[in-house]
């Protein structure tokens, strides 16, 4: 006779035990357990599907990892625990694509008007699109220092560079690197008027 496959994780402590034994199929369950209920939060929420996927994953993702130290314990329903982190997500998402929907274009401050790339009436979205081709580095420099406002001292030290003068070259290689990618793959019926 076939063994019996589980189709669900009964509770909570067979979840950890599979967490814990490696079981990747686990990350599977809890996806298909919860994708609904953070749909709906997020759509509720002024969200995407893309957004309810993304958070979802990355919940899953957080308690796969807690789950795997050893003083860990669960003391909730996986489900409460990962819409609890989808929430605390999901808000410090909006809050990030409000700041980033009241700019109609990025500003660059620093880069020289007569430059043919000049980025100030760069379509926001081929901004995000480019940003999410770049490397990890470019990408996390460029969005904290043009969306989230932060200076060069602090994006240094969030991303292990010597000192705000490292950070500031780097954030200008990746503009450029930027510009260049935005000349090779966009002509200007991309761009707003």
């Amino acid at each position: 006779m076939a063994e019996m496959h589980q189709s669900s994780i009964p509770n909570y402590e067979n979840l950890i035990t599979r967490i814990k034994n490696g079981d990747r199929e686990v990350l599977v369950d809890l996806f298909k357990q919860n994708e609904a209920m953070i749909k709906k939060y997020v759509f509720e929420h002024q969200g995407e599907v893309e957004d309810a996927e993304d958070i979802l994953q990355d919940a899953i993702i957080v308690l796969w990892q807690n789950a795997r130290k050893p003083d860990f314990n669960l003391d909730v329903k996986p489900s409460t625990y990962i819409f609890a982190i989808c929430k605390n997500l999901w808000s410090k998402r909006w809050k990030k694509n409000q700041r980033q929907s009241h700019l109609e274009v990025i500003n660059v401050k620093d880069k020289p008007s007569t430059s043919e790339n000049n980025l100030e009436e760069l379509d926001l979205s081929i901004v995000r699109n480019l940003l999410n081709e770049m490397g990890d580095i470019c990408r996390k420099i460029l969005l904290m220092f043009y969306f989230d406002g932060f200076d060069m001292n602090t994006i240094a030290e969030a991303n292990n560079l010597a000192n705000s003068n490292v950070a500031k070259s780097k954030k200008h290689q990746c503009l450029k690197t930027l510009a260049n990618q935005v000349k090779e793959k966009y002509n200007s019926t991309d761009f707003l008027n």
